[in-house]
This record gives structure tokens, sequence and C-alpha cells, in this order.
């Protein structure tokens, strides 16, 4: 509970000073909360899910409801507070971000880490309803080392584009060091994991990506070495979306890899259709681990900050039955 304590603090903290206000120019009083707080969203996500893997799965939850607090410092810091009401109450993003120019820019606090095209994508933005195997389990979700933290940690980033053609930059960089423990925990060890990710755009549709993660978990003297390394690539305009990641790790004396590829198209402004092959490699010495998803998926856009998005995955797995899991989940944003 000492997430939600730091958070209605924050909260108070911003209706307090409220009151003073501040004198402009003119005389006049501007209201701080205003603009400290000049943006205030929300997230809310229920999903059902059906499933025939063991005894079974049928059921309704409330897998998001999130409230985030954005502003503005001055026209170059911003900052934003982002927390998590399902299930264990949590503080999910807590950063400054300082934007000086296209080239250099920094954020620090706690964020998503920059590995991997699918990671930083938001909930919204995110056409499927699941991760992507190799990012659940390589990339901070669940991952293999023990780790469950929504791709997130806490640490600084150092981020930018650069070389401009016509309307786009054709390079890009994101990196940064991270405590490697996941959100909101101490660092337990005196080094600090490196991760980041370089970015080619050949055309302004086009992503190709080069992500490397070196690290480690654990106690000083006890701690486990996390490396991971991945490329993708990515197309994307108005109807097609097309994309896939290879990413292989390791973590102490378990080898993992897998890949996945997905496609994307709006038949209609309001209607997506999507297709995906996820195959993943838990342990690559032991086939029992071994997991392929089919996914196919709907998503249905019929007004603005409400959609739903629909999938059926058939999903095999080496020495064990193949299940069927249907999930729905409804997308609400104010």
């Amino acid at each position: 509970m000492k997430y939600l304590y730091c958070f209605y603090l924050l909260i108070f903290f911003f209706l307090t000073f409220s009151e003073a206000g501040a004198q402009d120019k003119a005389g006049k009083t501007e209201n701080l909360v205003t603009h400290l707080t000049n943006k205030i969203s929300g997230l809310l996500n229920v999903r059902y899910q059906y499933s025939d893997e063991g005894e079974g799965l049928n059921s309704f939850d409330i897998r998001r409801a999130r409230i985030s607090f954005k502003g503005e410092i001055s026209p170059l810091i911003d900052y934003c507070i982002q927390a998590d009401f399902a299930k264990n109450p949590r503080i999910l993003d807590a950063f400054f971000n300082w934007h000086p120019t296209d080239v250099f820019n920094i954020k620090a606090g706690e964020f998503k880490i920059p590995f991997s095209l699918e990671n930083p994508y938001s909930t919204h933005a995110f056409e499927m309803i699941e991760n992507s195997m190799i990012i659940t389990a390589l990339s901070g979700y669940d991952d293999v080392s023990g780790i469950v933290a929504n791709g997130r940690d806490i640490g600084i980033n150092f981020y930018g584009k650069f070389l401009r053609t016509g309307n786009y930059n054709m390079f890009g960089y994101s990196m940064g060091l991270f405590n490697g423990n996941g959100i909101n925990v101490s660092d337990d060890n005196k080094s600090k994991d490196f991760t980041g990710t370089f970015f080619i755009y050949p055309l302004k549709e086009i992503t190709l990506s080069v992500s490397h993660y070196n690290g480690s978990t654990g106690r000083q003297g006890e701690n486990i070495q996390r490396v991971r390394t991945g490329g993708g690539a990515r197309y994307v305009n108005n109807k097609l979306l097309v994309r896939s990641e290879y990413i292989c790790g390791k973590t102490g004396d378990l080898d993992s890899d897998g890949y996945y590829v997905v496609a994307g198209y709006f038949v209609h402004p309001k209607l997506q259709t999507l297709l995906k092959y996820d195959h993943f490699r838990r342990d690559i010495s032991t086939k029992e681990t071994w997991q392929t998803n089919y996914v196919v998926g709907v998503n249905y856009f019929p007004v603005k900050n409400f959609h739903f998005k629909l999938n059926y995955s058939y999903r095999t797995t080496v020495g064990s039955p193949d299940v069927n899991h249907v999930a729905l989940q409804f997308y609400a944003l104010f």
C-alpha cells in the first residue's frame, strides 16, 4: 500500500500549491494545477477469457484500471505519473523528460526499458491482447529471470533521432542504465544494467532495429547474468502493418530464443484484422519448453476512445496437449 500513499501525496501536493498560484506578466493568477497537470487521463480494460487448458478457464476480470498525470514544468521539461489500481495497486511510470533537441534528450525515473520494437508500445496502441512470448519472457514482463515488471525499470535513458531527410530522420537511438530489478525496486548489486536500441528508417514507413541488454539480477556475489540481443523490422502505413522480431537471451545457464511475425490490415476504417505466428523456446536444450502460438485477431473501433479486441490462439507445446484460447478485451480511455 505504500505506493498508494505516495500517489495520494502527489495529488495532495498539486492541490495544495494550486491555492497559491503564480503571478504572470500581466499580474493575473495562474493556476499551478492547470500548468503542472495539464493532462489527466485514464484507461480501463475489462477482459473475458476462455481456455481448455488443464481444468479450463471461463472468466471475466478487470485487467487494467489506470490513471495518469502528465504536465510541463517548463517548455523543455515534462513529467508523467501513472498508477494501476487493478489487482495489486502500484505506480507504473514516474519520470521526468528533458527534450531540448531532436538529437539528444534525457528521461529519468521509472518507465519502459528501451529494448525491442514491441516493448515500448503503449497498451492502447498495441494491436494484440497479449505480448509476444519473447517480449513477455525476455523483456521484463514475466521474465525467465523471475522479474515481473510490465517491461519497466528504474534508471536513466538517453534518446534521439538524427540525419533528417524530407519530413523524417533516418536514424534513431534509445539507451540507458537501469537497476535491473523492475518496478520500484532498489538495486541489490553494485552493477547497473545497460540496454538500448538503434533504429534505421530507410523510408518513413519502415523501421529496422537492433537491441541489446546486458545486466544481471540478484544480490552481490549471487547475481545471475542476464543478456538479451535482438533485431526487428516494421512496416506501417494507413492500412497495413507488418512487424517481426527475433530475440535470443542468456539467463545464467539458461539459453532462450524466439521470434514472431504479425500482420494487420484495416478492411474498414473501424475494423482491423490480424494474423500472428509466435514461437518461443524457453530452454533451447529442452524441446518440452518449445511453444508455438497461432493467433487470429479482430479489432473494432466504434467510437473515439473506445474499442475492443478479439483474439483466438491455437497453442502448441512439444509433448503437451494443444490448447484453444479465446480472449475478448474492452478498452475505454478518457
